[in-house]
């Protein structure tokens, strides 16, 4: 390929790149880690094979440069200790918190931010993956080289993990105590 359609081609998934790369090592080191991927694919534009989804052969590369951005020195600890103070008008990261603090819907996205890092790592990059950056079964197939029934699959059993943990949501919540101490049964 030429790389004078280099620029043509890649510009229209730069957003999809840094939103994988948001969901996958933290809004704070998006755009670095998408920066990087465009790096790789502008090294390797000679190799690519035209008709090919630009966009699949990207997000892979986006993909894999998260996997080894977490493998390095930042770790999984700081992907997972990372707060969502992500500003509510930047609509490239509005999945990953449109609620703003306080309110309950900001808490349950902090307990499902939560209970999505406690997934093993093989569910929780679909997760990510599908939720986050909007990717479907085919798309997350090419980038993590795996057959979209597989990921299916491995989606529906990190649904059913995410369910466990978040508990049914029909629950009523328990009474609280009187700041006043005074007995409420009477």
């Amino acid at each position: 390929m030429d790389y004078e359609s280099f620029p043509e081609l890649t510009t229209p998934h730069i957003t999809s790149m840094s939103q994988i790369a948001a969901a996958l090592i933290g809004v704070a080191d998006a755009q670095d880690a998408a920066q990087e991927a465009l790096m790789r694919a502008w090294r390797g534009w000679e190799d690519f094979r035209e008709g090919t989804s630009v966009r699949s052969w990207l997000l892979t590369i986006t993909v894999n440069v998260c996997r080894n951005w977490q493998a390095g020195h930042f770790g999984t600890q700081r992907r997972r200790t990372e707060p969502l103070d992500l500003d509510a008008g930047d609509a490239k990261y509005a999945p990953l918190a449109s609620a703003g603090p306080g309110s309950i819907d900001h808490t349950e996205a902090l307990d499902l931010r939560h209970a999505v890092t406690t997934l093993p790592d093989e569910l929780r990059v679909i997760v990510l993956l599908r939720f986050y950056a909007g990717m479907d079964a085919t798309e997350i197939g090419a980038a993590l080289a795996m057959p979209p029934a597989t990921v299916r699959t491995r989606l529906r059993r990190a649904l059913g993990c995410l369910r466990e943990v978040l508990g049914p949501r029909d629950q009523p919540l328990p009474p609280s105590p009187d700041p006043l101490g005074n007995d409420r049964s009477a």
